[in-house]
């Protein structure tokens, strides 16, 4: 559910505002799906680091399903980028590979009175702050390559932040609500920090943390190490700072009842016990499964796309949404099967010890879940 009003919100409402595509008659902008990803990212964190041999294991095995389809998917985007859409703008490149890849296009000095704006066609220095995962500290949000990646490196300094606190004595003194209410109180705190840094506190991911604690919340309630009182309280904060930061009711209304559900489903029936839940379980299984690949590729190469079909002359609304969707839908299953699950399995593969080592018999489980 998360995933799909995200790829609906982006795809029908967000790409209308690009130039030259045109807009859907309906529209469709709940900004709740993001949010609800980075709490069940949260409420991962609990039972895939308890499972595994070690912490290290654990944070290398986040990285091994993270990074390699961003970074494909990076390339993927700074190629199409770089090709197709400098022809959105009536440019062209340098003569090269060289100029293709690095040079800036040459725009014509009088485009005409009837030609659209611009589209962003970014440079080497774009490709290379998404690359190291720092585009958050880029000021210009028109030189994102996709709007979506922003989440990266969030997610990524949330793992490597839980990943210390793990290994460390805190873990054993500090009681659960006192770590939950201290990383929702630095996601408070960190807005005053924008006054001096604008983009300190998205970058580090410290402006989203108390979604990632309302996650390892419902995790340890429904493991009975959370009070139920305990889990109202942070998740009412939750909403709270969903309301006041997105400012929707609509917005709000969703990711209270989605809150809700996950915690209905936390400590609920199994779904096979529900015949309609157990007949949708296959479909929504695999849409889970390719999910991470459908957040990748579905805001840029489809907004691609949408630009193309406008100018193909797709007129028809309804068929070049299906087209648009159903190209995401595939791409996000070709990343899925060819980069983030073999990468992950190489990074990730059990490592046996040498004969020589006194505890050769013993099996090291690398990576995480």
């Amino acid at each position: 559910m998360a995933i799909s009003f995200v790829v609906i919100g982006h795809v029908t409402h967000l790409a209308s505002h690009r130039p030259g595509i045109e807009p859907y008659p309906v529209m469709i902008a709940i900004p709740f799906g993001t949010a609800t990803l980075l709490v069940l990212s949260g409420y991962f964190i609990g039972p895939t680091i308890r499972k595994s041999s070690s912490v290290g294991r654990w944070f290398r095995g986040r990285l091994a399903r993270l990074l390699p389809a961003y970074l494909v998917t990076v390339l993927v985007i700074y190629l199409v980028s770089r090709t197709v859409v400098v022809r959105f703008n009536g440019a062209s490149h340098q003569d090269g590979v060289i100029g293709l890849l690095f040079a800036d296009p040459i725009v014509p000095a009088d485009r005409g009175p009837d030609a659209v704006a611009l589209w962003h066609v970014p440079d080497f220095n774009d490709l290379l702050l998404h690359v190291l995962l720092l585009h958050e500290f880029q000021t210009d949000f028109f030189h994102r390559l996709d709007g979506s990646f922003w989440t990266m490196p969030v997610q990524v300094a949330v793992f490597a932040g839980a990943a210390l606190f793990w290994r460390s004595r805190l873990r054993h003194r500090l009681s659960a609500p006192t770590v939950l209410w201290g990383v929702t109180a630095l996601s408070v705190v960190s807005q005053p920090l924008a006054a001096l840094w604008r983009t300190l506190p998205t970058a580090t991911g410290l402006y989203h943390a108390h979604l990632f604690a309302a996650g390892v919340a419902i995790y340890l309630w429904q493991r009975d190490r959370l009070p139920r009182k305990q889990l109202v309280l942070l998740l009412g904060s939750t909403v709270v700072l969903h309301a006041l930061r997105t400012g929707t009711t609509l917005s709000v209304i969703a990711f209270t009842l989605t809150l809700v559900a996950m915690c209905a489903a936390a400590r609920g029936r199994d779904w096979d016990e529900f015949p309609v839940l157990r007949t949708l379980r296959r479909p929504i299984s695999w849409l889970a499964g390719i999910s991470y690949g459908l957040y990748l590729v579905h805001q840029r190469l489809g907004e691609v796309l949408a630009r193309a079909l406008s100018e193909a002359g797709v007129s028809p609304w309804w068929l070049r949404l299906s087209i648009v969707v159903g190209a995401v839908v595939v791409a996000a299953w070709l990343l899925t099967v060819l980069v983030e699950r073999p990468a992950q399995r190489v990074l990730t593969r059990r490592r046996r010890k040498t004969a020589a080592d006194p505890a050769a018999s013993t099996v090291v489980v690398g990576g995480g879940t």
